[in-house]
């Protein structure tokens, strides 16, 4: 909890308020939320000149930070306004942009973060480009927690089988290449739709029931009481052991839970809170459906 704590505190104070601007350092531009958590966790948020309009943590960016378009889809011409050294990017849609740039003579960088291993990588590498000298010691102790982490994690046979509800219509869940699947994993659930090596992909509602998980987590931005009262609705979902013990769990927090980032321990630790009495209870005590 110490280096979630630490990452919070640190990046607040990275972007809680404008400050000079340093002298012959870097003017950032980050097109993408989990990279902005990252410039201001490692307190360069000073550094910052640009975000995308899905940027909004730490909240002071959103007020001290200009936007330059969404999140993998910037203007042009709002980026030349913001008149950065270096862009930071990890998934633009227009891939001719980066040439643009730097015709312009604008560097821009990929920053792969996209897994768990990825997020200290990416932290060291920002902490690079911004000059902060911090960003080396967080890089170390996430990666260490994550390697703890791992070292503790139970048995399959231990692991209370859990399924993400990414959205409802189409039933859309997480599969085992997604980073929400290494967070279950972490937080001590075993992600039912890791018989798919992807990130995301359509389910059918027949298989779920099959899979009769003790745990659903839902990510559809529906309140939990209206989310477990459609489960209960769609055919044979009612003796889903999830839904029919009510461990059906909405309102969690997405931007965490979703970005690749910072805050990632916060979130494996939102998902402990809910698979965490699940695995306490023997597999042999779950119900069929």
């Amino acid at each position: 909890m110490s280096v979630i704590l630490t990452c919070a505190v640190v990046a607040l104070g990275g972007c809680s308020r404008p400050r000079p601007e340093r002298d012959a350092g870097p003017r950032i531009v980050s097109l993408a939320p989990n990279l902005t958590e990252i410039v201001c966790a490692v307190n360069a948020g000073d550094r910052l000149v640009g975000r995308t309009t899905a940027c909004n943590y730490p909240p002071a960016v959103v007020t001290n930070v200009p936007a330059v378009g969404g999140f993998g889809a910037p203007s042009l011409e709002l980026l030349l306004k913001a008149r950065p050294t270096i862009i930071l990017e990890v998934d633009l849609a227009d891939k001719s942009l980066a040439d643009r740039l730097r015709e312009l003579g604008i560097p821009m960088e990929r920053v792969p973060c996209r897994n768990l291993d990825d997020i200290p990588a990416a932290i060291r590498r920002i902490g690079e480009i911004a000059g902060a000298p911090r960003a080396g010691p967080m890089a170390d102790k996430l990666a260490a927690k994550i390697a703890e982490l791992r070292q503790a994690r139970r048995s399959p046979a231990a692991q209370p089988a859990v399924f993400v509800e990414i959205w409802d219509d189409p039933l859309t869940t997480a599969g085992k290449g997604s980073f929400l699947s290494e967070l279950v994993a972490l937080a001590g659930g075993r992600n039912v739709g890791d018989r798919v090596d992807k990130d995301f992909y359509v389910a059918a509602p027949e298989w779920v029931v099959a899979q009769n998980p003790d745990i659903i987590l839902g990510f559809s931005g529906q309140p939990r009481s209206t989310a477990l009262a459609r489960m209960q609705d769609r055919p044979g979902w009612a003796g889903v052991n999830a839904v029919r013990t009510g461990r059906v769990y909405a309102g969690l927090n997405d931007d965490v839970l979703l970005r690749p980032g910072p805050r990632v321990l916060d979130g494996i630790e939102e998902l402990r809170r809910c698979i965490e009495p699940a695995a306490k209870q023997a597999p042999a005590a779950r119900a069929q459906p």
